[in-house]
Formats: C-alpha cells, sequence, structure tokens
C-alpha cells in the first residue's frame, strides 16, 4: 500500500515526516492555494499511482463552537470564490450556469469524499468546508459565505484534494486542525502551534491505524 501524506507547507507536517522518515509513507508539500496544490496532486497521482493521498493541514473555523486545535475530518468541500460578486449578492459557476451541479467530479455542487467512511478510522468529527483563494476578512464576505455554503471551516486547499483525487478515483481523507476563528486577524489569539501538534498527533495515529 502506497500512501502520500500531503500538506501545503512542510512546517504543517514536519512532526510526521521526522516519525516516519524511515518508513514506507512518502511525503509532497504542494505550495499553497488551489492551483499549486491541484497541478501537484494531479503529478502525484498520475506519476506515483498511490492508493492514499493524505492532506493534512491547518485552517480558519467559522464555527466558535469547535475549539482552537480540534482536529476534524472534512467530508464536503465547496469552492467559496469562483464566480462574481454583483450588486451586493455572491452568485456562483453553479448559479450562472457555467458548470452543471453534477458535473464530474461534483456531486449537487459539492466534492463530497466517498472514501471518509473507510479511511476516518479515528473517528473524528466529520465537517463540511470551503476553500478559497484569499482568506475570508471582511465581515460581509464571511456572512456571505456562511449563508450560502454553511461551512464549519475555510482553507485554501482543501477542494484541490477532492476535485483531483475523486476525478482520478483515487482514495483519499484530508485532516485540518482549527487554528483561528474566521475573521479574526489578531495572531495573539490565534494557537497555530497547538494546532499543528494536534493535527500531527491525529496524523501519526490515523497512519498507525492502516499499518503503516
Amino acid at each position: 500500500m502506497k500512501i502520500i501524506v500531503t500538506a501545503a507547507t512542510s512546517f504543517e507536517i514536519q512532526p510526521t515526516m521526522q516519525a516516519f522518515a524511515s518508513s514506507n509513507v512518502h511525503f509532497q508539500v504542494t505550495g499553497i492555494g488551489m492551483l499549486a496544490a491541484a497541478v501537484s496532486l494531479t503529478k502525484l497521482v498520475l506519476q506515483q499511482q498511490p492508493s492514499i493521498v493524505m492532506q493534512a493541514g491547518i485552517a480558519g473555523a467559522f464555527d466558535t463552537h469547535l475549539p482552537l486545535g480540534k482536529v476534524l475530518a472534512i467530508n464536503t468541500e465547496t469552492i467559496g470564490d469562483l464566480g462574481v460578486q454583483e450588486n451586493g449578492h455572491w452568485q456562483d459557476v453553479f448559479d450562472l450556469k457555467l458548470v452543471d451541479a453534477y458535473s464530474v467530479p461534483f456531486t449537487n455542487k459539492q466534492l463530497p469524499n466517498p472514501y471518509l467512511a473507510q479511511l476516518n478510522t479515528l473517528a473524528l468529527e466529520e465537517v463540511s468546508a470551503i476553500t478559497v483563494n484569499e482568506i475570508s476578512s471582511s465581515w460581509h464576505r464571511i456572512l456571505q459565505l456562511q449563508a450560502k455554503y454553511n461551512p464549519a471551516i475555510e482553507s485554501m486547499e482543501g477542494a484541490a484534494l477532492h476535485y483531483v483525487c475523486n476525478s482520478f478515483q483515487v482514495p483519499f481523507i484530508q485532516l485540518r486542525s482549527i487554528s483561528n476563528y474566521i475573521g479574526e486577524r489578531d495572531k495573539t489569539k490565534w494557537q497555530m502551534q497547538q494546532a499543528i501538534t494536534n493535527l500531527n498527533e491525529a496524523l501519526i495515529k490515523l497512519l498507525h491505524t492502516l499499518n503503516v
């Protein structure tokens, strides 16, 4: 079984890379954002033909009931910034009839993970997410996204994983640890290090459950 663990940056998964340095687990840093992640993941799938792709990283939470540092498994992804802002309203490519809501790999406008029941062996809480290229900081924009998509968290690469792996039918799982709440730009209130610590503890346990 060939497992590849990916992340936007190396520091998000450094403890896991060190823990499995002499194992058969492979690691790939994709870069930040949907474009970099999509290209990197496509090359990975085509060239290395993995059995499982894991994406791990930190994320911001819309839901303030989720504690900072909590590790989550993502069940569905939505691209949150592909469309047009017009007359104060946000319309995505599905609203604009540019993309069919069920065109592969979408299911009712979303990018689900059909492998989650099989791969979420730690029984992590499963939540929906959106992926954006620009971190949401405007309260008007935050409220728009919440009203339209009702996401629990936001990242900059998750949808790329779901899009690529669903397109090529490669089993995958996305783990995210909450470092901050969406809209909070005072980084003294973030828990970046704790989020990374918790993320890697969960990732290491997950790999062990898969007999790595």
